[in-house]
């Protein structure tokens, strides 16, 4: 279903999502650094040449957006050795944003967005979500924690805040629903539980 809104001036951040995103034709394909710098100049000039030279790309401008901004933190953006994908969190974010560029709004006709149904069903699988209903929270230890959150002990301190923030979001739409579904109330209570306990954690990413 469609509606019509406003248009929209896009930001600098939101057209490097728009090239990722037709570069990969609307998947999590990964691409070059390069590949994103030559499609950002052609499909923004104004925005990505290089300045003097309006023939010419400008990489760094298009690297300034996909490092320095939040794109990662954020759970949009996937990278590492300068290969970039957009996550399921960032597809979802991009249609909508189309859907706003054209002057409609996709309204989805489904209960939730792909990635937050996706997230449910992932922790639905959980044994430490299964120990929780079962009343079993002190057999949950900090490898659970890291398996809730789809990282690994290894991850980088983005791409653990990355995923952080995609639960986070994940729960603000599930918290829609909760009382609708008495499984999605546990869901909440748990994640409730599993940032509690393991705060710690979290802090250590947030402040290293």
């Amino acid at each position: 279903m469609k509606r019509k809104i406003d248009r929209i001036k896009l930001t600098r951040p939101e057209k490097i999502l728009l090239v990722i995103y037709e570069l990969s034709r609307g998947t999590q394909k990964n691409f070059k650094f390069e590949d994103i710098v030559i499609k950002a100049f052609k499909k923004y000039p104004d925005d990505f040449h290089l300045r003097g030279y309006v023939k010419y790309p400008d990489s760094e401008a298009v690297g300034k957006e996909l490092y320095r901004t939040n794109l990662k933190n954020g759970g949009i953006l996937n990278y590492g050795n300068k290969i970039f994908s957009l996550t399921e969190r960032g597809l979802e974010m991009v249609r909508r944003l189309k859907g706003r560029i054209t002057g409609e709004e996709i309204v989805s006709s489904s209960r939730f967005s792909r990635y937050v149904g996706n997230e449910i069903a992932r922790i639905e699988s959980l044994e430490s979500f299964k120990l929780f209903l079962e009343g079993k929270e002190l057999r949950i230890m900090d490898t659970d924690f890291y398996n809730y959150l789809g990282v690994t002990v290894r991850t980088e301190k983005k791409d653990f805040l990355g995923r952080l923030e995609t639960i986070l979001e994940t729960m603000k739409e599930l918290k829609r629903y909760e009382d609708r579904d008495p499984l999605h109330s546990k869901i909440l209570e748990y994640n409730q539980f599993m940032l509690n306990k393991f705060k710690d954690t979290v802090n250590y990413y947030k402040q290293n």
